[in-house]
């Protein structure tokens, strides 16, 4: 993992290889109860179980094939 600060003081960027990334989403998920397929169908139907599932597909929708 990386991390770089922007000219802003208050932003930084932290950047994450495809495996970390694709981890991470699998945890988010597990703690969510739910499966990447499952997200997806909530977002098609755009009912979420969850403000954390909404914010959650908002991050990583379409970006996973999981």
């Amino acid at each position: 993992m990386e991390q770089w600060v922007t000219d802003h003081d208050d932003e930084t960027v932290i950047v994450v290889s495809a495996e970390e990334f694709r981890a991470a989403a699998e945890q988010a998920l597990d703690e969510l109860g739910l499966t990447y397929a499952e997200l997806e169908q909530q977002a098609r139907q755009r009912d979420f179980s969850s403000a954390q599932a909404h914010a959650l597909w908002v991050s990583i929708g379409g970006t996973v094939d999981l």
